[in-house]
């Protein structure tokens, strides 16, 4: 794109662009469906998942009616009504029998072919029922393991039929004219009760016609305009080369295309809610959304170059995925030892599953990293034909805050977040300076110290790092930062401010994070001073941390279980505890995390340390039972250090208990005026559980009932009402930027974390801590608490009881604390 290029021949660029989007989307659905299709499985696609979804009730039915009426008489009965009674459960054989005449329609079979199958299927589960009926736990252990293992349905058959052998569990094996009468009595009642397809005899040859089943007209028109709906449905979103079209109502803001321009700011299903939106009350939220959309960003060409040639040469740099895959040519896990004895010993087959299960979990996480990377490189080689690039800005119905678009954005992975860039760059200050230094700091990995003695880590190493922007490929020291690609960005940009000294123009996006902004804002509602100053609510000369502070007394109660004697206590401080085991912990306790959560996700942190550190591997076997042990400690640690914020959170579940109760969806407003509306309803018409060639598949049709979930919305109310908060503060901190008497138009969001030009941290930080002490000056729980007392019915307003006792925490306060986003 030439540097000549005229707002409007953009423009048109753009409009070809999205609707180019479009066809791409169109393209990658049809290739899946096309993919689905020759392989037999039409059955999976969106438009007949729909159509079983509406013909299984039906067709159960006239399955119960046929089996009612051949026991009502006397004399000879139907070969499938025996096998169809034994069974019990309509729902089951509806839904075969739907899968196996929409895929044999798509694959061409017979009616003698498509019949066959379905006898097969109905024999196989009826050996499944007998086989689960004699050996109960050695039945859900082999489906389970065949359903992990392979989804190759042949070999989960033979498979199946081994181990009915292997175990000497008797069952009746049909012959061939049994499996096709139930099936052709199967495909019959479908034809009779669903309308889904009809007979259709080819003459094949002078001497021979063959039947086949074919879809009846109206059901193919039907599922070519829902396969059509799908496919444009799902667009391959990219930045834009203009800026964003203003929102004033959810439906005429973001994209160009007449097409794409219907899609809703906010992404909900519920239309109804979008049409009672008052605008008026939501030009804030629009102005922040419409600020955020404008800002101009472009993709680093020299770190681009390094990040292409780390990933063409393989280099293990950067945190880029591992290219090789973690499975061998049969698909099998790698390196993965099997024991003798596996089959014997409960213990040995337990873990030996567990580590097949975690590489085939881990590939496939590389694979999809790989996938991400590959796109990426694309993705920013068209992208850097412009000088410009811009990003559309959805919100989900909680007011948080999204950009749109495929792989290349600022909310993704460190690697790819260090492509870009603010379009716009400013001759650096002595402030910006300052900022810069911290900047690298931050990003190496040195961010629990003050400012001054981030600044002061950077200027003592200056050189070092100017060395690693000069030599990236070989003096490769920036590969040890936490945040290595968005490092070496900012060594990068410490060179040329080296060469240029006053002369050097910015544009590095300079980040601000929140300190566990679950617990800030919790401790801000409950207004605790003890929690508020471990997360940096309130100032102190240097930055609190109160993952360390959970680690430590993590640390002090395992080194006394190890002077008990305690080999798990020995093996973990051998591996040491540190802030980084803790840390997912603490976050997402706010979020309703349960024990069992996190216990994965201390042994997920676990895998990932020693994934870049194999020395580390100390806990015992592949350390799930050792990092079990250390979550209920770590689990003790964590309730006792926030006990305020605990007892707010069982305060927002013992409401929303309340309004399931009432069956009545749970509202409230945030603090900008955003309506977030809660109603989780019962999702359980039937659940249908089949053995499909000895494997266990679950395939769950949902309907939903009028009646909330109460589970649902008691494990939800805390994330969604903590999630609602911090999308306030973020539209609140982008309005505040824009309103600004010396607006920040350059500035990036990710949640909790803010980031603009180095010039302007000054500025930004201030607006962070004003926009908050604006939000919350007033007692936010007593809002919450009237407003829900309004909603609920006469008979439960006195149920609802008043929120915790507050602290005595001063929120003016915030407006001095530097570390509050650091």
């Amino acid at each position: 794109m030439t540097h000549q290029t005229t707002t409007t021949n953009l423009q048109e660029v753009e409009e070809l662009r999205e609707g180019n989007w479009i066809k791409l989307g169109k393209d990658r659905y049809d290739k899946a469906e096309k993919k689905n299709k020759d392989k037999g499985r039409n059955s999976v696609t969106p438009p007949f998942v729909y159509v079983q979804k509406q013909l299984l009730l039906p067709l159960a039915e006239r399955i119960e009616d046929f089996i009612r009426s051949q026991y009502k008489i006397s004399g000879r009965r139907h070969t499938a009504s025996e096998p169809l009674r034994d069974l019990n459960d309509s729902k089951k054989i509806a839904l075969i029998t739907l899968k196996i005449i929409i895929d044999c329609i798509a694959s061409h079979k017979t009616l003698a072919q498509t019949a066959l199958q379905i006898g097969n299927m109905i024999e196989i589960e009826i050996q499944n029922n007998i086989f689960k009926a004699k050996e109960p736990h050695l039945h859900t252990v082999v489906l389970r393991d065949l359903l992990k293992r392979t989804s190759n349905v042949k070999h989960r058959k033979r498979v199946f039929a081994h181990t009915l052998n292997k175990y000497k569990v008797e069952v009746d094996k049909w012959d061939i004219r049994k499996q096709a009468l139930v099936g052709l009595k199967l495909i019959d009642l479908c034809i009779k009760s669903t309308g889904l397809c009809q007979l259709k005899a080819v003459r094949e040859r002078k001497d021979k016609t063959v039947n086949y089943l074919i879809l009846k007209p109206e059901v193919e028109q039907k599922i070519k305009d829902n396969s059509f709906e799908c496919s444009v449905l799902t667009p391959y979103y990219k930045a834009m080369v203009v800026p964003a079209k203003p929102y004033t109502t959810p439906f005429n803001g973001g994209f160009h295309n007449e097409y794409l321009a219907k899609q809703p700011l906010i992404k909900t299903h519920d239309f109804t809610y979008l049409h009672t939106l008052d605008n008026d009350k939501l030009k804030d939220f629009y102005d922040a959304v419409n600020h955020l959309q404008s800002v101009p960003f472009k993709i680093d060409q020299q770190m681009f170059q390094i990040f292409k040639q780390i990933w063409d040469n393989n280099l293990k740099l950067g945190k880029f995925p591992e290219r090789e895959s973690l499975l061998d040519e049969k698909g099998k896990p790698r390196g993965i030892y099997r024991d003798p004895k596996v089959d014997e010993i409960l213990e040995l087959r337990i873990k030996y599953k567990r580590d097949l299960n975690r590489v085939y979990n881990e590939e496939i996480a590389r694979s999809s990293k790989v996938l991400n990377t590959l796109v990426a490189i694309d993705l920013a080689v068209e992208y850097l034909e412009f000088e410009r690039i811009y990003f559309a800005i959805f919100a989900d119905k909680r007011g948080r805050l999204y950009c749109m678009g495929t792989t290349i954005t600022y909310q993704t992975d460190q690697k790819i977040k260090s492509l870009i860039t603010f379009a716009n760059a400013e001759p650096l200050t002595e402030r910006g300076k300052y900022w810069l230094y911290v900047h690298a700091s931050n990003t190496w990995g040195n961010d629990k110290v003050s400012y001054d003695e981030r600044y002061a880590f950077t200027a003592t190493r200056l050189n070092e790092f100017v060395g690693y922007a000069e030599f990236p490929l070989d003096n490769t020291g920036w590969n040890y930062a936490d945040k290595p690609m968005e490092f070496l960005n900012v060594c990068m940009n410490l060179k040329r401010l080296k060469e240029e000294g006053s002369g050097f123009t910015c544009n590095l996006p300079v980040s601000m994070d929140a300190t566990c902004s679950g617990l800030q804002v919790l401790s801000i509602l409950m207004r605790d001073e003890n929690t508020a100053r471990k997360v940096n609510v309130l100032p102190s000369d240097r930055p609190q941390d109160i993952y360390s502070a959970v680690a430590d007394q993590v640390r002090s109660e395992v080194e006394l279980k190890a002077g008990q004697g305690s080999q798990e206590a020995n093996r973990w401080l051998q591996f040491g505890i540190t802030r980084k085991i803790v840390k997912r912990n603490i976050m997402t306790y706010v979020y309703s995390l349960k024990p069992y959560g996190a216990r994965q996700q201390i042994f997920d942190e676990y895998k990932s340390i020693i994934e870049f550190n194999p020395e580390k591997k100390v806990l015992a076997d592949d350390g799930f039972s050792d990092c079990r042990w250390l979550a209920k400690i770590v689990w003790d640690k964590m309730e006792q250090e926030i006990e305020l914020e605990a007892q707010l959170m069982k305060w927002f579940q013992e409401c929303s208990k309340l309004f399931a109760k009432a069956n009545l969806p749970m509202k409230w407003t945030t603090p900008m005026g955003f309506p977030v509306e809660m109603d989780y309803r019962y999702l359980i018409p039937f659940k249908v559980k089949t053995a499909i060639s000895g494997s266990l598949v679950y395939t769950t049709y949902r309907r939903e009932l009028n009646r909330k979930d109460s589970r649902k919305y008691s494990s939800s109310v805390s994330p969604n009402i903590v999630h609602s908060l911090d999308g306030s503060i973020a539209q609140a901190v982008a309005l505040y930027c824009k309103n600004h008497e010396r607006p920040i138009n350059d500035l990036l969001m990710v949640h909790d974390s803010f980031a603009t030009n180095p010039n302007r941290i000054d500025d930004l930080q201030e607006i962070i801590r004003q926009v908050v002490v604006d939000l919350f000056k007033n007692d936010y729980l007593d809002i919450l608490y009237n407003d829900w007392k309004a909603q609920l019915p006469s008979k439960l307003k006195d149920k609802i009881t008043l929120p915790p006792a507050r602290g005595n925490l001063d929120i003016n306060e915030i407006k001095t604390s530097s570390y509050f986003f650091s």
